[in-house]
């Protein structure tokens, strides 16, 4: 704030301090300095994304894609926009148009761990749990410790008639998160011959 006090058109300040405020839940202060930011600065990427997310928080997800969007025509190797525009569009149900976008956000950062979970989200929508398996597998090589892909890989194993598979991944599931309700029912199902 007294960055500000000094200097009032110094757009990183009134970036940072929209960080600050969003982690302090003043969604709407920081939509302001975001939006500020970018007055002084219409072609900051960070601001247009971080205001995206504000946006969204707001459940603004229309206005959240457009400053993804704007966000991606400056720097466009930006992997978190690519992600949070996913999230955005699947919420307004276009599926498709998500899995375009996580897939780009896997090509620049192909390390991504929910990224490659939330593409398998999509792809089992869309019918296609095999490669959705593939994404949650990569999910777990990069980080091993994701309850929620061995989860929902057990599922996908128990659809294919693969029991013992899918039961060490509800086991594994529960090991990581003991209050995980249910994988525990999905396990004790299987256990039981369900």
């Amino acid at each position: 704030n007294q960055a500000l006090q000094i200097k009032p058109e110094f757009a990183e300040a009134h970036y940072n301090l929209g960080l600050a405020l969003v982690q302090l839940d003043r969604t709407q202060d920081a939509i302001g300095h975001y939006e500020q930011a970018l007055r002084i600065k219409p072609d900051y990427a960070e601001a247009h994304y971080s205001l995206g997310k504000a946006l969204e928080r707001d459940g603004k997800h229309q206005e959240a894609i457009a400053q993804y969007e704007q966000a991606l025509r400056i720097k466009r190797d930006y992997a978190e926009a690519h992600y949070n525009l996913g999230l955005a569009l699947v919420q307004l149900g276009k599926v498709q148009g998500a899995i375009g976008h996580w897939e780009q956000a896997l090509r620049i950062k192909p390390d991504y761990a929910v990224a490659h979970y939330n593409l398998g989200l999509a792809l089992v929508q869309s019918g296609k749990v095999q490669e959705a398996m593939g994404h949650w597998e990569q999910a777990l090589c990069i980080k091993p410790d994701y309850a929620v892909a061995h989860y929902n890989l057990g599922l996908a194993l128990a659809q294919l008639g693969k029991a013992q598979e899918a039961i060490g991944h509800f086991e594994e599931a529960l090991r990581i998160r003991p209050d995980y309700a249910e994988a525990q029912k999905e396990l004790e199902r299987l256990r039981a011959g369900r």
